[in-house]
Order: structure tokens, then C-alpha cells, then sequence
């Protein structure tokens, strides 16, 4: 005999412990390679040139613009914040007592959006007997919702010049590396967030 309640009771455990093996988080100042969706990467340009980039993870931000351009201007300080301590955390390995600071640019990636979201399990013949009527675009139907959100992405891209002395306009990397552990304590060891 077939037992319904069975089969969804297993059902359930099955996607409970699906939910549970998901991968866990990688911390911000991660390699792109291996967090892929935001981290940091680096290319020699020259013997002592270096360009230093860190993809911000993505963020959702408001749809009000002054609220937005707040978080978008947050999630740009993080992204230069965390390229500048790559930069240093790279001057610290190649042994240099300074870098220069060459270039800076960032940019952002703003995605909005507006979809019009139904519920596939009303098919169209079971709710043909509402009324619809037109606010703009999108027909009024108690059966869909509009879904509208923003997101944004940002990269920073620093290269800089490795000194082999302290020089005047030089950056000390250990004093850099230092302010930033202090300013974000879990970028190294805590989930991205």
C-alpha cells in the first residue's frame, strides 16, 4: 500500500540534509580562484609593478537612490579597503620596505530589477474568472507579485610600484596591513558577509 506521509517525511529529511552540506563560506580576503564569486587577484605588469584587483561580493542595496548610493559608496570603501591590504600583504612578501601607489579605479555593477512573478501551480483556466485590470505594464492578479530588487557588485583595481627603500610618498605595507586587520578583525578567518 502506498503511505503518502511516508514518502514526504523522507522527502524531507533528503533536502534537510542536502541543506546541510553546503559548502561553507569563504572568508573576504580570499583568492577569486577559490571563492569565486568575489576576492582578491594580482598580475605582474613589471619586475616591480604589480596590479592588485578585489571583487567585492555582491550586495543587495536599496531601490530609494540617496539609500543606495550610501551602500554603494560602503561596498566601494570595502572593495579599495581590502585591494590596498593585498597590495601590502604583497609588498610584505616580495620583501619590499615601501610600495607606490600607481593607479587606483573602481567600478561598479548595478543590476535592477523588475519581474513579474506567478505561481505556476494556478494555471490560467482555474483563475480566468478575476477580473484583471491594468496598473501600467503589469496586469493586477491576486495569484502574481512583482518582484523588484537592486544589487551591486563592485571591483577595485590598484597597481602599485614595490620600493626597495622607504622613500617620501612611499607606503609603509606593515603599517597598511596592520590598519586594515584592525578595521575588518574577520576578513582573514570569518564567512564573507
Amino acid at each position: 500500500m502506498f503511505r503518502p506521509h511516508g514518502l514526504a517525511l523522507s522527502l524531507s529529511v533528503l533536502v534537510a540534509g542536502c541543506a546541510d552540506m553546503a559548502p561553507p563560506q569563504k572568508p573576504l580576503m580570499s583568492p577569486l580562484s577559490e571563492a569565486r564569486t568575489f576576492g582578491y587577484s594580482e598580475r605582474s605588469l613589471a619586475a616591480d609593478q604589480i596590479e592588485v584587483t578585489y571583487l567585492a561580493p555582491t550586495r543587495d542595496v536599496s531601490l530609494d537612490r540617496q539609500a543606495r548610493a550610501a551602500e554603494i559608496a560602503s561596498t566601494r570603501e570595502l572593495a579599495e579597503d581590502l585591494a590596498m591590504w593585498r597590495a601590502a600583504q604583497v609588498a610584505i612578501t616580495r620583501k619590499a620596505k615601501a610600495f607606490r601607489v600607481l593607479n587606483r579605479r573602481s567600478d561598479a555593477n548595478l543590476e535592477l530589477r523588475e519581474r513579474l512573478e506567478g505561481y505556476p501551480y494556478f494555471p490560467y483556466h482555474m483563475r480566468r474568472h478575476y477580473r484583471h485590470r491594468f496598473d501600467g505594464f503589469y496586469p493586477y492578479d491576486p495569484f502574481f507579485r512583482i518582484d523588484r530588487g537592486a544589487r551591486v557588485q563592485i571591483q577595485a583595481t590598484v597597481t602599485i610600484a614595490l620600493l626597495k627603500r622607504r622613500s617620501r610618498g612611499g607606503i609603509d605595507p606593515h603599517t597598511t596591513a596592520a590598519q586594515m586587520s584592525r578595521k575588518y578583525p574577520n576578513a582573514l578567518s570569518g564567512p564573507a558577509k
